[in-house]
């Protein structure tokens, strides 16, 4: 699904899952892989507009039925193989979608 983006696997981990979408609050949900990946998101509001034109430029990476583009409450990475670790919060930088 991934196309090009997956060209380049750096390396592939077994590691249990936990997805949580709240359907009544578009937008949110929580992401976590094993210890070292988190992503939580929350649905944009009215303090996140930054202008009158809040389009979505950049589309998501891959084909969904559904997104909806969210706040990246927390973006986390502490796993092997990239080199980097990272926590970012409170970025528009998310999609919340259907497959």
């Amino acid at each position: 699904m991934g196309g090009k983006l997956l060209a380049d696997v750096v390396n592939v981990v077994s590691a249990p899952v936990e997805i949580r979408v709240q359907a009544e609050h578009h937008g949110s949900a929580f992401l976590k892989a094993g210890d070292f990946l988190t992503v939580q998101t929350r649905s944009i509001n009215d303090n996140d507009h930054l202008c009158g034109n809040e389009s979505t430029f950049y589309q998501p990476l891959t084909q969904l039925s559904h997104a909806i583009p969210a706040i990246a409450m927390t973006d986390s990475y502490s796993g092997g193989g990239l080199g980097r670790t990272w926590t970012l919060h409170d970025k528009r930088s998310a999609f919340v979608g259907t497959f």
